[in-house]
């Protein structure tokens, strides 16, 4: 991978394709090669797009500076990238903490950004999400740190449908191993820190929802059906506070529906990019 030094921050980056370009944000921890992995980033070069895909501060091989990290640093990196790469009116999409940069991004950069996918990311703070942002905080509080074990147990509750869960015992073990070799993916304990802070002052903003109305770009909140932290009725919310926002959910999936159901998650984005 290529890089660029945003504010003093080393940036991971690659691009793929020709064409219109659409950058990629993923979510907490989510190395590039996971757009690859999963077919959405060939999906889109197919389509007649250049695909961004780079790694958040935090993930390498990109920097961890051990400052306190926020959504503003985030997205703060994603338009310096976008700047030293020459990319304007672009697509962006996010996934998940993802989602969270690409919000801001709009916001706060609207020169850099035409139409936006909010993938797993969009809504308010449920009952269930609410808990998890709590448990985090105070982890990281009591211990400087999240267990890799508290963070393997979380993201397979939220990752897998409920039926998958209770039924499926060999595609659960799987996904535990995967988790395990995860570990590696971040550039220190300080990104993963870094990452889950910036992600809680977030979402615990409470003017988060009502700016939604600053974004009058065209915009996708694409959610899934089995989604514990943002379920569709949450999806809907944030749909409907976009001026220009509509909501496609993928049926069947829960939080890692990008990864467990590619096929459909990557038909909806196209289908929504190619008609912008």
């Amino acid at each position: 991978m290529e890089s660029v030094v945003v504010d003093g921050v080393r940036i991971a980056y690659e691009r793929t394709g020709r064409g219109r370009p659409v950058v990629l944000a993923g979510g907490t921890g989510m190395p590039p090669v996971a757009w690859e992995l999963c077919g959405v980033r060939e999906g889109l070069v197919r389509a007649g797009f250049e695909v961004i895909t780079y790694a958040a501060r935090g993930v390498a091989p990109s920097d961890a500076p051990a400052a306190v990290c926020s959504m503003a640093d985030l997205a703060g990196d994603l338009a310096g990238l976008m700047d030293a790469l020459g990319l304007t009116g672009a697509a962006v999409v996010g996934y998940s903490l993802g989602s969270f940069t690409v919000e801001l991004l709009a916001r706060t950069r609207p020169d850099l950004v035409a139409s936006a996918v909010l993938m797993a990311g969009a809504g308010p703070v449920t009952g269930v999400l609410d808990a998890m942002l709590d448990a985090e905080a105070e982890l990281i509080a009591a211990t400087g740190r999240l267990p890799a074990a508290f963070t393997r147990l979380q993201t397979l509750l939220s990752s897998l449908p409920p039926a998958v869960l209770r039924d499926d015992e060999e595609q659960t073990r799987t996904w535990l191993e995967l988790l395990g070799a995860q570990e590696g993916l971040w550039t220190s304990p300080d990104g993963e820190v870094g990452q889950a802070t910036a992600a809680e002052a977030w979402l615990r903003d409470p003017h988060r929802m009502a700016a939604l109305a600053d974004i009058t770009i065209p915009v996708l909140v694409l959610g899934f059906e089995h989604d514990l932290y943002f379920p569709p009725h949450a999806s809907k919310v944030a749909a409907d506070a976009l001026p220009r926002g509509e909501l496609t959910v993928i049926a069947g999936a829960a939080h890692a529906g990008l990864l467990t159901h590619p096929k459909e998650t990557g038909a909806a984005l196209r289908a929504f990019l190619t008609r912008q």
